[in-house]
């Protein structure tokens, strides 16, 4: 029965490649997720009108998540079965989304409500994460023993197109749903429902670790991930990175923008849903356009450097958010701030996946996960409280100072300024992945 199965699997990708399955998987789930990136904080902020604490309480609640489960999520990436496991995951995600839709229909939407959603598509994600990211690797080196050779530079950057280019489509879809978001969190449950149907066609073998299936063995295997991350030379920058981008840049992005739309710009909640929808679709739409361009360029030598810049540049444009400007301004500064932050995603996956050794990958792209995401709430929490002091406007000096600071000096204390992108994964004997868990 299985060895049909795997026929089967082998005869599909003779004629479609299993990394375009894995675009589809991506595009699906970030399509949803860019659905969300409106939904939640429109009903958080203009729905149920919190305060500026109040937001960043609420984004606290969907990011914390991530950071207490993401270690767990690393070790799930190497003892299971990608699809099989991200099919699970996509249908909880899906399931959340319907109750929610119900509960908003029945008229019956409280603070309480949109938190233990938080809280549920936090946790979902955090062991979505490690999952679908360790599993790139694998399917590359599948596809390359198949004669279809992609490097991991290459893949991951076309990754990052494929899941800015769907984040905009899930936003530009949300920002019609202005004070009726039922039906559209119901379209959200459905894409999440296809991804679920699309992850088991990826063609990840059946787990063959040695690690121990028990609570001591996977204590050691989660120490053991901690260790080698904080003690490589490369990971352990990409962790600081990935914590000050977390506080400084996340914080502001979830909470900042709705409240300036609202304070600032006004209108109906309908009205400002849009102009959210329209300032995360330009901001997502220019980070596509950098992403694709990385994805067709060679692959960068020092990609440390394109990230430092990165980093300067997003402080820069988020610096301008405290001086008053016409709304088109706006939308031109956010478009800036999105083409840098699309060379720092994709410098972020190229360097995580390239420099990690591959018995490790799980566990180091679940540490580094759990840095970006633990500054999340801490950033949202605190840029939230800065808010209702100095107005949201003034509050963005802070972690534009903060993430200009953080990058000079990932610069000048790490070895991240001069790394050389070198490492590509081998295909084994087999011409399966060793770490496709």
């Amino acid at each position: 029965m299985d060895s049909g199965r795997e026929r089967g699997k082998l005869s599909l990708y003779g004629v479609v490649p299993e990394l375009n399955f894995y675009y589809l998987l991506v595009a699906l789930y970030f399509f949803a997720f860019g659905m969300q990136f409106v939904l939640f904080p429109s009903l958080v902020a203009f729905v149920l009108g919190a305060t500026p604490a109040g937001v960043g309480l609420a984004q606290s609640a969907l990011s914390a998540p991530l950071f207490c489960l993401l270690l767990f999520g690393g070790l799930l990436a190497e003892r299971a079965r990608a699809g099989p496991t991200l099919a699970k995951l996509h249908l909880a995600f899906a399931f959340a989304s319907i109750g929610l839709a119900a509960v908003i229909a029945a008229g019956a939407l409280t603070y309480s409500v949109l938190i233990g959603y938080a809280i549920v598509v936090g946790a979902c994600a955090a062991f979505m994460m490690p999952v679908r990211d360790a599993a790139l690797n694998g399917v590359v080196l599948r596809e390359t023993s198949r004669g279809r050779y992609t490097s991991i530079a290459t893949a991951a950057a076309v990754t990052t197109a494929v899941q800015i280019g769907a984040q905009i489509g899930g936003i530009l879809v949300a920002r019609f749903a202005g004070a009726n978001p039922a039906p559209f969190l119901a379209i959200q449950a459905l894409v999440l429902s296809l991804g679920a149907a699309v992850s088991l066609g990826l063609q990840d073998a059946k787990p063959s670790t040695g690690a121990a299936h028990t609570v001591r063995g996977a204590l050691r295997d989660m120490r053991e991930g901690l260790v080698y991350s904080f003690k490589n030379s490369i990971m352990s920058p990409m962790l600081i990175s990935a914590t000050y981008v977390g506080v400084f840049v996340i914080g502001s992005f979830q909470v900042l923008f709705p409240l300036i739309v609202r304070d600032h710009y006004g209108g109906s909640a309908q009205a400002q849903a849009g102009q959210l929808g329209t300032l995360f679709a330009c901001f997502w739409f220019a980070s596509f356009v950098s992403a694709v361009i990385l994805s067709r360029m060679k692959p960068l030598k020092r990609p440390g450097r394109a990230l430092v810049a990165s980093h300067l540049i997003s402080a820069a444009m988020l610096g301008t958010f405290a001086f008053d400007k016409s709304f088109g301004a706006f939308i031109a500064i956010v478009t800036v701030w999105g083409l840098a932050s699309g060379v720092a995603i994709s410098m972020s996956r190229t360097i995580t996946q390239g420099a990690a050794e591959p018995r490790y990958l799980g566990r180091v792209l679940a540490v580094y996960s759990m840095g970006f995401m633990g500054g999340a709430p801490i950033g949202s929490a605190l840029v939230g409280v800065a808010a209702s002091q100095l107005g949201p406007r003034a509050a963005a000096l802070i972690p534009a100072g903060g993430l200009a600071l953080a990058a000079v000096a990932l610069a000048l204390l790490t070895p991240l300024w001069r790394y050389v992108q070198e490492h590509q994964p081998q295909v084994s004997d087999s011409g399966d992945c060793s770490n496709a868990r």
